[in-house]
């Protein structure tokens, strides 16, 4: 009687941990997922989050974090890659040395949205950092928040 329970208490366990949650994916949208495997290939720790009708997923490739957000159809709303400081443009680099200096600046990151790209990056200061988002040519744009 006693391997009876025993044998009913494994099985019990064994179906219990057949859920869907043992699958990271199960509520994201294949044509969502395909989009994003096609478009990063080479991803990993790949972490996807609903809001609404959007799906945000972060990842990393090498040794850089990356950031993308889709919509339900599968299509890029935007992304955004960390880059190191000399990977910046001049201008964008000029005009945060300009504005902050160079080792106030941490985090730059390019970000593309449609056809456009912005740089964004955290400056430090005393008491809490400012987050700044740029366009190509330096100027600081105010009509795009900084994307966490």
């Amino acid at each position: 009687m006693k391997y009876g329970h025993l044998l009913l208490i494994l099985l019990s366990n064994l179906l219990l941990s057949c859920d869907d949650d043992d699958y990271p994916y199960a509520e994201v949208p294949s044509v969502v997922l395909n989009e994003f495997w096609a478009e990063y290939p080479k991803a990993t720790d790949a972490e996807f989050s609903q809001f609404q009708e959007t799906y945000e997923v972060e990842f990393e490739i090498g040794d850089n974090d990356y950031k993308a957000l889709f919509d339900s159809s599968g299509s890029i709303l935007k992304k955004k890659r960390e880059i190191s400081w000399s990977s910046l443009p001049p201008a964008v680099r000029n005009s945060l040395r300009k504005q902050y200096g160079e080792k106030d600046i941490k985090d730059p990151e390019v970000l593309r949205t449609g056809d456009k790209t912005f740089y964004q990056a955290e400056v430090r200061r005393f008491f809490s950092n400012e987050k700044v988002v740029l366009n190509e040519a330096g100027k600081t744009d105010t009509t795009l928040i900084y994307w966490k």
